[in-house]
């Protein structure tokens, strides 16, 4: 591959900002010459978003169970680094990290000498959801941490709220991040050309050979290095915020059974999802900040595995209420 090696796109924004829908409008408008790989990262225990990526041909590596950037999963993302470096070796690399990530060290990540070089180039974008950012910027670590991290910021959901509360977002992002550039939007469309032109334009042309490993190091000696590497960065590698992720599988019940739940969720709910089905329709439930949706959705990705069957991310480190609104609507969890 001609290039001065692969581009890196990180992807971030708090639980529920719109990083999966800017990801699909990111898709279409990138080349179809153009070798694109997604990294994709849920804190969730079981992946839900990989299901709602509109491409079933795009090429994808899914981490979940926590975030890429803690120690839970980190060794799983730096070994995902090395094939994405020497094995798959795509032109361009996305990453969309989970939504209560800490990417502030993404670049001592990506810059590690084990990669030889091959990750040229780092971008950062932070989606933020104008309807709930203000309040979520008082609670979360997490959302502190990807303003440091961002070089830009897709303001979205601006049909939500009004003027004053987009300029006070845009006030309270500069004072934290003197280099922030915005693009306010709904439904997260934003032309790509404004943020990432190597999607746009199909990659490097004409620069240095890709540098080639020649013999791949063996799985005991990644895993020498990773442990090394969590070692060096103990600190850093806790979660910023602590937060519990359940997930919840049933086998028959109606949408409206369900409902009942969604609208009596416990307050310290901060984002769920997933998918039911009824009568062969499926359907979407997203749940951010203090309201949810569901709506009929289809998607070439979506499989039987993902039938009712539901993620919730909350506060309280507990999960038999939840559980229990399950079982007084007759929804028997699998």
């Amino acid at each position: 591959m001609s290039t001065a090696g692969i581009q890196v796109y990180l992807i971030s924004g708090f639980l529920g900002s719109g990083k999966t829908t800017f990801l699909n409008h990111l898709i279409k408008e990138t080349p179809p010459d153009l070798k694109l790989l997604i990294l994709m990262n849920e804190f969730g225990e079981v992946s839900i978003d990989g299901a709602l990526v509109e491409n079933p041909e795009l090429d994808m590596v899914e981490i979940s169970r926590g975030s890429i950037f803690c120690a839970c999963v980190k060794g799983d993302f730096i070994k995902a680094l090395y094939q994405i470096a020497f094995v798959v070796q795509p032109e361009v690399l996305v990453i969309e990290a989970s939504g209560v990530a800490n990417p502030t060290d993404i670049g001592r990540d990506l810059f590690n000498p084990m990669y030889k070089g091959n990750f040229a180039s780092l971008d950062k974008v932070c989606i933020v959801d104008a309807a709930n950012f203000l309040e979520q910027y008082e609670i979360f670590t997490a959302v502190e941490k990807q303003v440091d991290a961002s070089d830009k910021f897709i303001i979205n959901k601006t049909d939500l709220v009004d003027r004053q509360i987009v300029d006070r977002i845009r006030e309270l992002i500069a004072n934290q991040n003197s280099n922030a550039r915005f693009v306010e939007t709904t439904f997260a469309e934003v032309r790509v050309a404004d943020l990432f032109s190597g999607i746009s334009v199909g990659g490097n042309e004409g620069a240095k050979e890709l540098v080639q490993e020649s013999t791949l190091m063996t799985n005991d000696q990644i895993e020498e290095v990773v442990d090394q590497i969590l070692d060096d960065q103990a600190a850093q590698v806790t979660p910023p915020d602590h937060l519990i992720s359940m997930a919840c599988r049933w086998l028959t019940g109606s949408v409206n059974d369900f409902r009942h739940i969604a609208d009596n969720l416990p307050s310290d709910v901060v984002r769920a999802k997933g998918f039911l089905f009824e009568e062969g329709q499926p359907y979407l439930y997203s749940h951010v900040g203090h309201s949810y949706e569901i709506v009929p959705f289809d998607s070439p990705r979506l499989s039987e595995t993902f039938m009712n069957r539901v993620v919730f991310i909350r506060r309280e480190f507990k999960e038999d209420d939840i559980r229990g609104m399950f079982a007084e609507k007759g929804l028997q969890l699998v």
